[in-house]
């Protein structure tokens, strides 16, 4: 099975709770995680990455295309594709910009709980 990878900024709680919420969901175990930080070819730390069938998403698309691969109730995410790229893109920035302020930020990458195993990417 080809997996869909996410790469998030792993010193941001935000990002962390993202990743766990997403996780948590992927029943069909589609996705395999990595940290932006480790990365040698993906290390933009203001956006989340999504690598889909060998394509590159990022920002809000990367989000939305994330949620639309859970299924489910998920694909209604769709509806997002609505709000033009480039406002959806700017919200998404500003969130970004602010994120450690809003919620934080870690010292360091903290250690992923031992049931990711098989979920993270090796960097």
């Amino acid at each position: 099975m080809s997996h869909s990878l996410l790469y998030f900024d792993g010193v941001c709680v935000l990002c962390n709770y993202s990743i766990r919420f997403i996780l948590a969901r992927d029943h069909q175990k589609i996705f395999k995680v990595g940290y932006i930080q480790n990365g040698t070819k993906h290390r933009d730390l203001d956006s989340f990455i999504l690598v889909h069938k060998g394509k590159r998403y990022d920002y809000s698309t990367a989000v939305i295309k994330s949620l639309i691969l859970l299924g489910g109730v998920y694909n209604l995410a769709l509806i997002l594709f609505i709000i033009p790229k480039k406002v959806r893109d700017y919200m998404y920035r500003y969130l970004a910009k602010n994120r450690y302020k809003w919620f934080g930020k870690y010292d360091s990458c903290p250690l992923p709980p031992k049931d990711w195993k098989d979920r993270m990417i090796d960097n």
